[in-house]
């Protein structure tokens, strides 16, 4: 167990040092986790967003979430891993979420939203290419999915994504390129 009162070890990322800062005791950590819930809210709301495909149900996730965060805050252990171990939370919420409905949300749902937004997305892609897209990565396996769901709804930097999915951040980004390369391939085969 962390003890919350002890400065974490400093790191070359000053985003990850502010993190763990913010956090480093527990009368300032209720104002640093305002200040950290505020930053990843929209990102981890996103990230449940397409795991749901239900603004509703990824609102309540994402209040669930933070909750979880706020409560194992005395566990956290500063090593400038503050978006990894959040997001390993919102992928158990994501998780538990699936098993209670036993639904997979299908991919059309999310992709429609996403075109009614004003989302720069949303505006650049055409219906048809879209309908492309949503095609190709249905195809895909889930863990390809979740790989670009870190990495684009969540906007994790290839380090955070490595420690949620216990691999190295190379193999993280040679698999990602690799993917989004047969997924360029696909769509020019579509």
């Amino acid at each position: 167990m962390a003890n919350l009162s002890e400065r974490p070890t400093r790191t070359p990322a000053a985003e990850m040092v502010d993190e763990d800062a913010l956090l480093a005791n527990i009368p300032a950590a209720q104002a640093g986790f305002t200040t950290l819930y505020r930053k990843y809210l929209g990102r981890v709301y996103r990230y449940l967003y397409f795991h749901t495909g239900d603004r509703f149900e990824a609102e309540d996730l994402t209040a669930q979430v933070f909750l979880a965060a706020l409560e194992g805050l005395p566990g956290y252990r500063h090593r400038g891993k503050f978006a990894a171990w959040l997001f390993a939370i919102a992928r158990r919420k994501a998780a538990d979420h699936y098993r209670r409905f036993r639904t997979q949300v299908p991919l059309e749902s999310v992709a429609g939203s996403l075109a009614g937004e004003s989302d720069p997305l949303g505006e650049v892609v055409s219906g048809e290419q879209l309908s492309r897209l949503v095609s190709v990565v249905s195809g895909m396996k889930v863990e390809e999915q979740e790989l670009l769901r870190l990495r684009f709804a969540a906007e994790l930097s290839f380090n955070e994504i490595a420690a949620i999915l216990q691999r190295s951040p190379a193999a993280v980004k040679m698999e990602l390129y690799r993917l989004l390369r047969r997924l360029e391939v696909s769509l020019h085969e579509y």
